[in-house]
């Protein structure tokens, strides 16, 4: 701050040229970010030198993380958009970084949803992470259409919450729990 007014005193420029950044997140002196239009960079930048922060790593693969959250020692969430190579999204992406080498962040795995989405990926009061459990629960919602071949109702197949299980190893489903929809003539996926 310079007589009352913020100072720019260091930057980082060229992260996904022709991109949108999707999220940042800062964690001590480490900053992320991930940007998008085909694949998903997700860059590491060291900023222990304000004036002089460097990107130091950088991870491109299909899709996008819109929102990031850290899950233990050098363990990264992003929830978003899995995406084909050509940058077409095709449904919710939960995915497990590997942080601990600012150098080399690596995907552990993804879960992905095809035809789905989570307001996560744009409200963070949207996600829960319970690190005794090592439980993550966010909302989710298929808009893939399907037919009940009893009722011959269309409807999504899904509304509700759900909880994964992020451990170092990997991501697994825990359980879901589904908003009774009165439209939709069944409650369960």
């Amino acid at each position: 701050i310079d007589n009352g007014k913020l100072t720019q005193i260091g930057q980082v420029g060229g992260l996904g040229r022709g991109e949108q950044i999707r999220s940042v997140r800062f964690i001590g002196s480490t900053g992320y970010v991930v940007t998008f239009r085909q694949t998903d960079p997700l860059y590491v930048v060291d900023l222990s030198n304000p004036s002089a922060p460097t990107v130091v790593g950088e991870l491109k693969i299909p899709g996008y993380s819109a929102y990031l959250h850290p899950v233990g020692e050098g363990r990264l969430v992003g929830i978003g958009q899995d995406a084909t190579e050509q940058g077409q999204t095709t449904g919710l992406q939960v995915a497990l970084f590997d942080v601990s080498n600012p150098a080399d962040p690596q995907q552990i795995q993804k879960y992905t949803i095809t035809d789905a989405y989570s307001d996560a990926e744009t409200e963070h009061h949207a996600f829960l992470w319970w690190a005794p459990e090592n439980l993550l629960v966010i909302p989710a919602e298929a808009y893939g259409f399907v037919t009940d071949p009893m009722t011959g109702v269309t409807a999504n197949p899904f509304t509700g919450a759900l909880g994964l299980n992020v451990t170092d190893g990997g991501i697994s489903e825990r359980g879901r729990i589904q908003h009774p929809d009165s439209n939709s003539g069944y409650d369960e996926y």
